[in-house]
């Protein structure tokens, strides 16, 4: 079963909201470039105003990536946190519940003869699932049964391994399994690893990979959400760090709200009013523990894009990956723009479309394989 990876559909909510603040953001970004112009000619025409421009304008950048930095360190500390009142928040509990039970089901499927192993694990699994229902979250959830799922195979690896002074650990594994619904042969963890893919699989995703390039040129139709969910369904396969799968995918459709996101992005000029729909991809900081994992967010994140745009290439959809290399105030206007919680770190915007009749995109020539693979 897959673990929901939310694709949020904005609908027309708010939208005079958004357009107001798209006004704004143009406006600011209009008397910007004219103080920088004046500042310039004058610093054109008089040497000691030149001078004093660049002491300033370098001083300026130091001080400016210092806040950046800062930015990251003031969301680290409010959303990468596992704690009590984090837990509240349904995201966090559950990826410490993910993060706990994959613990043991990785144990299951270690080679060597087998012996006894998890003890932490387990029980820090069964706390989380007390606390999952005091806090009524549903228990039909993918992570809640994947956490009985393992909670089963665990018990009945202790039958073959059992745990020394272990009378505490095998009690509350059954207590919790009575009468909680058992593990289906077709679900239970672990599996079998499925056996290499016949035919010619590797030509076929060489095919993927060629196809799949960045068009800046889309026509008129409509994109098919049902294609673009399903191909999120398949990126969710991707791998993520202790299977906590924090990516999510925003979707927009209406015009006003695709521009007013895509005002705040600097790669789309020139293309940008032909992009059917908007993706803008997110990685839920509160699944992890502390600022140690503070790379995460983009790592997991970058994984679940690749496979979220080949996946929507063989849906037939045509995409282009827009970088999100902004200033603290332009991430926070885009937050409130797309509806995005602010403990969600923005990994990229996607422009999704079907490619126009005569689009073309760049050859960009790709680096010497030497140069690339390095073997030691």
């Amino acid at each position: 079963m897959l673990v929901a990876t939310s694709v949020l559909c904005s609908g027309t909510a708010m939208a005079a909201d958004r357009v107001s603040g798209a006004r704004a953001i143009r406006l600011h970004q209009g008397r910007s470039k004219g103080v920088k112009a004046l500042i310039r000619k004058l610093a054109d025409r008089y040497a000691g105003i030149a001078r004093l421009y660049a002491v300033a304008r370098q001083w300026y950048h130091h001080v400016r990536k210092l806040w950046y930095f800062a930015s990251d360190v003031r969301s680290a500390c409010r959303h990468m946190r596992w704690s009590e009142g984090g837990r509240a928040r349904y995201w966090a509990c559950s990826a410490e519940l993910l993060f706990q039970y994959h613990k043991l089901e990785k144990g299951l499927c270690m080679p060597g003869e087998p012996r006894f192993f998890g003890y932490d694990p387990a029980i820090a699994t069964l706390d989380l699932l007390v606390q999952w229902r005091a806090r009524d979250y549903p228990r039909e959830d993918p992570v809640y049964l994947g956490a009985l799922e393992a909670l089963w195979a665990y018990r009945q690896r202790l039958e073959r391994t059992p745990p020394p002074r272990g009378e505490i650990l095998l009690r509350r594994l059954d207590a919790e399994l009575e009468g909680a619904p058992a593990s289906q042969d077709a679900s239970r963890t672990p599996v079998p690893v499925l056996p290499a893919i016949s035919g010619n699989a590797s030509g076929m995703f060489h095919e993927l990979m060629l196809a799949r390039r960045s068009v800046r040129d889309f026509d008129t139709r409509p994109v098919d959400p049902a294609a673009v969910a399903r191909a999120v369904a398949v990126a969710q396969w991707s791998p993520s760090a202790c299977n906590r799968q924090p990516a999510r995918v925003h979707a927009y459709s209406q015009r006003t709200q695709i521009d007013a996101l895509l005002a705040l992005q600097n790669g789309n000029r020139g293309f940008g009013q032909t992009v059917a729909s908007l993706l803008v991809l997110t990685a839920e900081t509160s699944g992890f523990f502390d600022a140690s994992e503070r790379n995460e967010p983009y790592v997991d994140g970058g994984l679940f894009a690749m496979a979220l745009i080949l996946a929507l290439q063989a849906e037939g959809i045509a995409s282009c990956c827009l970088n999100w290399c902004v200033a603290p105030a332009e991430d926070q206007r885009a937050h409130a723009l797309g509806g995005i919680a602010d403990s969600e770190r923005i990994v990229m915007f996607i422009a999704i479309g079907h490619a126009a009749t005569q689009a073309l995109v760049p050859r960009s020539p790709r680096r010497a394989l030497q140069t690339v693979y390095v073997c030691h």
